[in-house]
Parts: structure tokens; sequence; C-alpha cells
């Protein structure tokens, strides 16, 4: 849709019109290989554009499964693309000048890389990167809701998305009952493969990555937090397994309460006051989501109005927005100006052309009025 105003002056109107830019590319993650696909394929294709879908290396079977079924239902050759590989393919998509613009979802480095060398090839980009999204939990949480709720969000997708509440901030004296609740039921979960009935903690992506998290664990422990619920040693011997661990005491100056772990890792910050809470918030390098737990309106407005997110859950861990709102990171997590899904997507995917029109001929005729000269004549 464009805009119109009619009479913007004497027999004028304005209108802006929406068009395709062409060929446009994205580049997604191994985590949700069908999902963030979907964010931007359909909108790119539907604005009328050609799309070029680099996946993940580490889990390309999704996108050539899209490929087969876009095939099957009859969209024409050469509207939908696939292009595997790595680094170089990456750094080919940004600097070929056939391709107007990318959108990328990834690791907070990788992204910034994709928006500094696609813009200086004069790509439009938007990049959708890190984050280390605070759970807070206010006194008048309804804890029998709260938990599960934020287990979920810790543990889900065994902590690999990057809307995961990978920090619990307890306000007031709730701390003590609220980590108890969770351990016994993070303890409680049942490790294993996708596919086996019942699973609710799955395997990180690979060996690399679990000794990564296995990493952050031990730094926790040796700058003072308390592992509370311990998952570094693996639940099953094949797999690349890591059990659902709780880091308690954690202060704001340590590396697991600001670095992205990207694992079922929680880290607990206990504060005096939602004040505290927002200021721990703020002072984090990344700005995709905050959640906060409680029943009270005023303290959701303050924290509304003073938390530096994109996202924000009440009583919801995963503050993840449905399509027709915009997937709304802010500071070190995303890089450009329109962000993805919504109506910011179709904006990406568009150029706009505006007109300003004044028609002279008279109604029902094809003749131009003739208009006097100065003399008359």
């Amino acid at each position: 849709m464009g805009e119109t105003v009619r009479d913007v002056a004497r027999g004028i109107d304005n209108a802006s019109y929406r068009y395709p830019l062409g060929v446009v590319a994205a580049i997604t993650p191994f985590n949700f290989p069908c999902m963030v696909p979907l964010w931007t394929l359909p909108v790119a294709i539907a604005a009328g554009n050609a799309y070029i879908l680099k996946p993940s290396e580490r889990t390309p079977l999704s996108a050539i499964k899209l490929g087969e079924l876009l095939a099957e239902a009859g969209l024409p050759e050469g509207v939908f693309n696939i292009v595997h590989g790595a680094h170089d393919a990456v750094d080919g998509i940004l600097e070929h000048p056939g391709i107007e613009a990318v959108s990328f979802v990834g690791s907070q480095p990788v992204a910034e890389h994709v928006y500094r060398h696609g813009a200086a090839h004069g790509k439009r980009v938007q990049a959708l990167a890190g984050a280390k999204n605070s759970m807070i939990v206010m006194p008048d949480a309804v804890l029998e809701q709260a938990v599960p709720n934020i287990v979920s969000s810790a543990y889900g997708n065994a902590g690999e998305r990057c809307l995961a509440g990978s920090v619990l901030v307890t306000v007031g004296d709730v701390a003590d009952e609220v980590v108890g609740k969770i351990r016994d039921a993070a303890s409680a979960m049942k490790v294993g493969p996708g596919y086996e009935e019942g699973s609710e903690l799955t395997p990180v992506i690979r060996d690399s990555h679990r000794e990564k998290v296995r990493s952050y664990v031990d730094l926790g422990e040796e700058e003072g937090a308390e592992v509370v619920l311990d998952g570094r040693e693996p639940p099953l011997e094949e797999g690349f397994f890591f059990g659902p661990t709780i880091l308690d005491n954690v202060t704001g100056d340590m590396r697991v309460a600001r670095e992205e772990i990207f694992g079922p890792v929680l880290s607990v910050v206990r504060v005096d006051s939602l004040k505290e809470a927002i200021e721990f918030t703020n002072g984090s390098s990344f700005g995709n989501a905050c959640s906060i737990y409680t029943e009270n309106g005023a303290a959701v407005r303050y924290w509304r109005e003073n938390v530096e997110a994109g996202m924000l859950g009440v009583n919801i861990g995963v503050a993840a927005p449905m399509a027709f709102f915009p997937f709304n990171g802010v500071k070190n997590s995303f890089y450009g100006d329109l962000h993805a899904t919504g109506k910011d997507g179709v904006r990406f995917f568009t150029e706009n052309k505006v007109e300003i029109t004044r028609y002279l001929s008279e109604p029902g005729t094809t003749e131009a009025v003739r208009r006097p000269t100065e003399s008359g004549a």
C-alpha cells in the first residue's frame, strides 16, 4: 500500500507507490532454519522481488525443502534461489552489484560485519544480532505461572535463540523462593533429541559450541557466581547435550552477566528495587528483549518507559511479536533502519516513488485548456 493526499495545493494531488527493488538476499542462522527465512521470503516475493537465500552451512536442508515446496506450488523459476556456503558466500552476496538489499540474522560480530560491508557496497541492510535478555521478577509475581514460563524461556531450544531469557533479575526478597522453584523445575526436565516424545532440552548445535558454553560456566564460577544447578557433565553419552544450568549471585561486572552464552545457562542477579533492575538491564550493550513478571500496572508502565529493549514481555518470557509487528531489537541487537517483518519488512523490500499530479484538461475532453497570454490573444 502506498499513500495519497488530494488537493495538497489547488488542483494538485500527491501520492506514493511502492515498487520492488529487484534482487534481494537473506542470510539466515542455524537455530531456526525454516522460521527465519519465512520472516523475509514471503514479503520479498509478494513485493515482486527475486530472492536469494543463503542458509547456515550447519543446517542447509530446510532451505532445500522450502525450495522444493515453492517449485511444487508453481513459483516461476529464478524467483527463489539458494546459495550454500560460509564466509565467502556471505561476502559474495554483500559485494555483488546485482543485489539491492540483504537481510541478516545471526551473531553480533557477524551482524556488524554484514552491515558495514554491505553498506560499503551500496546495499540496503538489516542485520539482526545477538542478545542478553533480562527477565525481571517482582515480589508480587504469580510464581505458579511465572516459573514454568521462565524455565521455557531460558532452556527452550537449548537456549539457542535471540529471545531466550538468559538473565533472571530478582527484586527484593523473592529471590530464594524463585531460584529454588526454577532449580526444581529445570532439574526435572527431560534431556533428549527432539524426535523423542517428551524431550524438553535438546542438544546444542555442535561440540565446539558445547565447549564454549561449558567455558562460560567455568568462568562464572571463577568470577564468584554460585552454581546452583550444574549441566556441565553430559546428560547423555551421545550427542551435543548440555544440562540445564543456573548461576546464582551473579553481579553486573561478571562476563556471564553481559556476554551472550547462547546455551541453557540462566544467570541470576539479585537487586533491591525495580529501578536497579532496569539500570542493570540498560547496562547491557544489547537491547533485544526484556520481560517483567508482576501484577502491578504502575510497575509495568515505569519499566516500559525506562527500559532499553525493543521487544517487551509482561508475564511472557519470549517476547516474540506476531509477524505484522516488527522484530524490534535495538542497540547492538540490530544494525540498520528498517526491522524485519511487519510494515518495516515491506518498506525494506520496496522502493518508494512519490508522484505529484495536476491535470489541465477539462473533464470529459481530451484537449488541454488554452490559457490566454498576457496580451489577451
